[in-house]
């Protein structure tokens, strides 16, 4: 992650986890997208974990982010943390049988070193999966407009589906599945907005490869 992107979660990880309480229709759509990619099973860990609002729902066990006071919520959640950077991953080689990274993709100053981080850490056939702010998509146009006025997405550069997809085999990763949400247009849900399969029309996809 940009180091400024790292002290701005860290000075202001209160205001970061209340936006969730705050915006309850869109992080349970969210929520319920990713759970149709999270494996139920195995040791899994969350790169960008931030304050544990995705990993701890789903009890993914282990979770990874650069920022000591969101590792301190997060730890709060029952998740068992470790200080790093996704592009320097402190594990062994084919330790984790999936990795989710969350969101955390746009914030990274080299998302394919990310990703191959992650290939060289899951063991052979594991899982990763990759959830993401669509670029073309009518959210990602929304978040690039108030950038300029974000504390959180000033410094974040969103990729499309098609990018992140070009990379999975550069990255030795074989894409399989996609499930989407917020295919309506920002700012407002009033519900929980089912998942569906595909990555053309929400705004917050997610997407499963493994490796190869």
């Amino acid at each position: 992650m940009k180091q400024d992107s790292v002290n701005i979660f860290d000075q202001n990880w209160e205001k970061y986890d209340q936006w969730y309480e705050c915006h309850p229709e869109v992080y349970h759509s969210e929520l319920q997208t990713l759970e149709k990619s999270l494996p139920d099973r195995g040791l899994g860990l969350e790169i960008g974990v931030g304050t544990g609002r995705f990993a701890a729902p789903f009890s993914v066990p282990l979770g990874l982010d650069p920022s000591l006071n969101m590792l301190r919520m997060a730890q709060s959640r029952n998740i068992k943390v470790v200080q790093g950077r996704g592009e320097n991953l402190p594990f062994q080689k084919e330790t984790f049988h999936f990795i989710s990274i969350v969101i955390t993709i746009c914030f990274v100053q080299d998302p394919l070193k990310l990703l191959e981080q992650a290939h060289e850490t899951l063991q052979q056939s594991g899982e990763l999966i990759v959830a993401m702010i669509n670029k073309e998509s009518s959210w990602g146009k929304f978040y690039r407009q108030k950038a300029s006025r974000s504390q959180f997405y000033h410094a974040a550069h969103f990729y499309s589906v098609s990018q992140i997809l070009e990379m999975f085999p550069k990255a030795h990763l074989e894409f399989k599945t996609a499930w989407q949400t917020l295919c309506h247009s920002p700012p407002h849900i009033h519900e929980v907005e089912p998942p569906q399969k595909g990555y053309t029309k929400g705004g917050f996809v997610v997407l499963k490869a493994v490796k190869k």
